[in-house]
Formats: structure tokens, C-alpha cells, sequence
């Protein structure tokens, strides 16, 4: 079932992507409707904060869009799109010259929802997830990302990592090993969702 919806979606995405080569504006909206949210959460993760990750994505779109013309249509557009993310938002951190930081959680998410009380329990065990995450070097976090935030499939992560699919494999089972040996040895440890 799920490989129909996937196969569904692009086919509509395919469609939207030929009226946005013809001129559009509806069209490229829908396509930046589609893309905005995981991509903002993509870009927090690598920039490790919420108006960088905004910035960079805000240049993303515009890249992409700009470069629509010369996009290959039998080709899957969230691989292509992701990778001008995962460049724009590693330019944009490196411009700020920000180093290594810790994951803000501190730091208000403007696109969370306003349920508080979810809000708190989303916080609390993202928490201990993303100090794990943020331990793993990122030839290991960043694929990870891909599959579980950006949720990318393999052969998509290999495409847009530009790496062949066993060593997307490899750094996936290592990260998800890595992550499981953090979470044990924290407090209320041995969660178990990268299975």
C-alpha cells in the first residue's frame, strides 16, 4: 500500500513539476506547498536552528526553481530537491559560522503546532533523541536524516549522497547501531524506533 501512495505521488508531482516548466504559478505553489515542511525540518538539522534552516530553505526553493528548466522529468524530484537543501543549508550554517552546536530545544519551533501538550511530550522524547542523533558524525547522521526525517528511501538517499546503495546500507545499520548504544546508556534509555 505503501509503494502505491509513493507511485500515486509522483506521478502527481511529475504532472506538477511539466505545468511549473510551463509557466505555472499555481503549480510552483503547490510544489513549495508539498516540500516546505520537510525541508524546513531537514534544514533544522543540519543547521541547528529554525531561521537558518528557514533561510537556507527559502534559497533552496529559489534554486530550484530557477533550475526547473533543466530538470530531468523521468527522474524523482525529492532526491534532486533534497540534495539543494542538504547544500544550501550546510552554505548557510557555514556563512554564520556558527561550529559545532548542540540541537536548540530551547529554541521555539514557529511551525510546531499550538497544542501545548502534545508539544511537551513531542519535547520531552526528542530530546533524548537528538542528543543521541547529534553524537553520530554526520557521514552517518546525515543519512539517517534522509530516511527518518526526509524519509527517503535508500536508493533515493544513494542518489542524492551521491553514494552507491550498499554504503548508504552500511552507514544506515552503523548509525541506527550507534543511536541504540547512546539511548541505552542515557537515562530511560533503550528506545528502539530505527528499526
Amino acid at each position: 500500500m505503501k509503494e502505491e501512495r509513493r507511485i500515486a505521488v509522483d506521478l502527481a508531482e511529475r504532472e506538477l513539476i511539466k505545468r511549473a516548466k510551463r509557466g505555472e504559478h499555481a503549480a510552483l505553489e503547490e510544489i513549495f506547498r508539498l516540500h516546505l515542511d520537510s525541508a524546513i525540518r531537514l534544514a533544522y538539522l543540519v543547521t541547528r536552528n529554525w531561521a537558518t534552516a528557514e533561510d537556507a530553505v527559502q534559497e533552496a526553493f529559489v534554486q530550484a526553481f530557477r533550475s526547473l528548466p533543466s530538470f530531468q522529468e523521468h527522474r524523482p524530484f525529492k532526491p534532486w530537491f533534497t540534495r539543494i537543501v542538504i547544500n544550501k543549508a550546510k552554505r548557510t550554517k557555514s556563512k554564520l559560522d556558527r561550529g559545532h552546536l548542540p540541537y536548540e530545544f530551547e529554541e521555539e519551533n514557529p511551525h510546531a503546532s499550538l497544542n501545548p501538550e502534545g508539544s511537551a511530550l513531542e519535547r520531552e522524547g526528542l530530546d533524548e533523541l537528538f542528543t543521541a542523533i547529534n553524537k553520530l558524525d554526520d557521514k552517518h547522521r546525515l543519512p539517517l536524516l534522509l530516511k527518518y526525517v526526509a524519509e527517503l528511501t535508500e536508493a533515493e538517499i544513494a542518489q542524492t549522497l551521491r553514494l552507491p546503495q550498499t554504503t548508504v546500507k552500511s552507514r544506515l545499520y552503523t548509525a541506527r547501531q550507534r543511536l541504540k548504544g547512546y539511548l541505552t546508556e542515557s537515562e530511560g534509555g533503550g528506545r528502539d524506533e530505527f528499526r
